[in-house]
């Protein structure tokens, strides 16, 4: 295969890009001097410092070959990916030296460059063959005591000067994490609560993260098992995030650990951006969502009409069959965990992160926080919970949006639990619903699961009924459709009160730690 061929391919594995910022691509002077099969993955501006401690303007280009030392567009020094050895990185500045044995090492400083540059050396090296990018990690703010400025034959000296501190190993597809992680752990620590471990971070591109960097404003919601908290970063209030925070006894740590690494962004899956453990409690950063729950939307409005109903039930039954292509029962679903932004799309939110639950048909659950007036009968009777008890629960879904309230509510909990199991369906007179609509909302409250629809083939079967036939399911996928319901929101206003209804912090929840 074509090296470049081989660079894109593995790039795409990585979910990353060529980031040749400065455009050396283009340089003619460059092209001159660099191989023709060479191929550049990043060029960045540094701080290049030199042995009597002064620093000078310098350019970095990683390609696939080679790392170029320029000045202006004059190229100081070549170096082989091959030859080159491994980095020291210091955790107290943004220092860091490049160890080249037989040639002289190279010390650098640069805040926004050091770690993205480490990040594509180590994918140049993986090119080349390389077993990981070698990292010693210290202490010191200053490295000029590790860094060779002449060049010698003799190795033993030159490797005297490396750090007597553990070499350790970074390979592309776990850089980010183990990188961030490396940094953020003290070698002292009085309080063990200030050591984070970041379990998922969906920006390819940020390498420190300390949880002092964000700060907590308000309670957006309280759900079964955390309060969920608005957020900003303290030096950009305009970045925003919803933070839930759980307790790690109340979370499968196993499978939370396998979902975030297969993690995928879904189209109405609440978007996650970060997830950091703290001892015995697990932050999950999500993108803030300015419309608030649909519970809010439907307290609004009384009821949707059939229409809207309709687009919304048709991003739900997408969203599910998502989650249940990934092995899991959402087990959950109601209007309070239905998220919906400006445009009239919606997001699951408030599955999988607390109690993530593998699907098995017919595997008793334990442990679940139901809405009642949402549970299955089969759930209700024998603790069954499998896939079939998402789509009854999105039959009452859409009997809600329609009618403005469920088909067997009650006050009293006892007599909801037992019209669910009893199964007598109603519609009431004089509230306008097609007959294809009913019939959907029968065939999804069967009381036999194995006759539900959905059984056969999931969502595909329920796609196919008859009153979902006029939708594009590409467009509405891709979301090029305009919605019949839109969210009266205003574009300029942060949190829209009509949805959102904030609580003060007390002094406790404030802080980290």
């Amino acid at each position: 295969m074509h090296s470049e061929q081989i660079l894109k391919q593995y790039l795409n594995e990585l979910k990353l890009q060529v980031s040749d910022s400065l455009n050396i691509d283009q340089e003619k002077s460059f092209k001159k001097q660099s191989g023709q099969s060479e191929l550049i993955l990043i060029s960045r501006n540094v701080g290049k410092i030199n042995k009597r401690n002064t620093e000078q303007q310098r350019t970095i280009v990683v390609t696939s070959e080679n790392l170029y030392n320029i000045d202006k567009k004059t190229i100081k020094r070549k170096i082989q990916i091959q030859k080159i050895f491994g980095v020291t990185v210091s955790r107290a500045s943004f220092e860091f030296i490049l160890h080249v044995p037989s040639e002289t090492d190279y010390r650098y400083k640069s805040q926004e460059n050091r770690d993205i540059i480490l990040f594509y050396l180590s994918i140049s090296l993986k090119l080349n063959n390389r077993d990981g990018l070698k990292i010693y990690l210290v202490d010191q703010e200053d490295l000029q005591q590790f860094c060779l400025h002449q060049k010698t034959t003799d190795l033993q000296k030159q490797i005297a000067l490396h750090p007597k501190t553990k070499l350790l190993f970074l390979y592309p597809h776990d850089f980010q994490l183990q990188y961030i992680n490396m940094l953020n752990q003290p070698t002292k620590s009085l309080n063990p609560n200030h050591k984070i471990t970041v379990l998922f971070m969906n920006d390819k591109m940020k390498f420190r993260i300390k949880l002092e960097d964000f700060q907590k404003n308000a309670i957006i919601n309280s759900g079964s098992l955390s309060k969920i908290f608005l957020i900003n970063q303290k030096n950009d209030r305009q970045k925003i995030w919803a933070l839930k925070t759980i307790k790690s006894s109340d979370i499968d740590i196993d499978l939370m650990e396998f979902f975030l690494k297969n993690y995928e962004i879904e189209p109405f899956i609440e978007q996650l951006e970060l997830c950091i453990r703290q001892t015995d409690l697990i932050h999950f950063f999500f993108k803030f969502i300015k419309g608030g729950d649909l519970f809010a939307h439907l307290q609004n409005v009384g009821s949707f009409t059939e229409n809207q109903a309709k687009y919304i039930i048709a991003q739900v039954g997408m969203a599910l069959q998502s989650v249940h292509e990934k092995g899991i029962t959402y087990g959950d679903l109601k209007p309070e965990n239905i998220l919906i932004d400006e445009q009239g799309y919606i997001y699951l939110t408030d599955f999988g992160y607390g109690k993530l639950r593998v699907y098995q048909e017919y595997k008793k659950q334990q442990n679940i926080n139901f809405s009642v007036e949402y549970a299955s009968p089969e759930y209700l009777k024998f603790g069954d919970l499998t896939r079939m008890s998402d789509w009854y629960s999105m039959g009452i879904l859409l009997y809600e949006l329609i009618m403005g309230i469920s088909p067997f509510y009650n006050i009293n909990t006892e007599v909801t639990i037992k019209l669910i199991c009893q199964g007598d369906l109603h519609f009431p007179k004089g509230i306008p619903i097609s007959i294809e609509c009913k019939d959907l909302i029968s065939r999804l409250l069967q009381q036999d699961s194995s006759i539900r629809l959905g059984f056969s083939n999931d969502f595909k079967e329920i796609q196919a009924h008859q009153w979902f036939q006029e939708i594009d399911w590409s467009e509405l996928k891709q979301k090029k459709k305009e919605l019949p319901y839109i969210p009266n929101i205003h574009e300029s206003v942060l949190i829209q009160e009509q949805f959102i209804k904030l609580e003060q912090l007390c002094d406790d929840e404030k802080g980290w730690y």
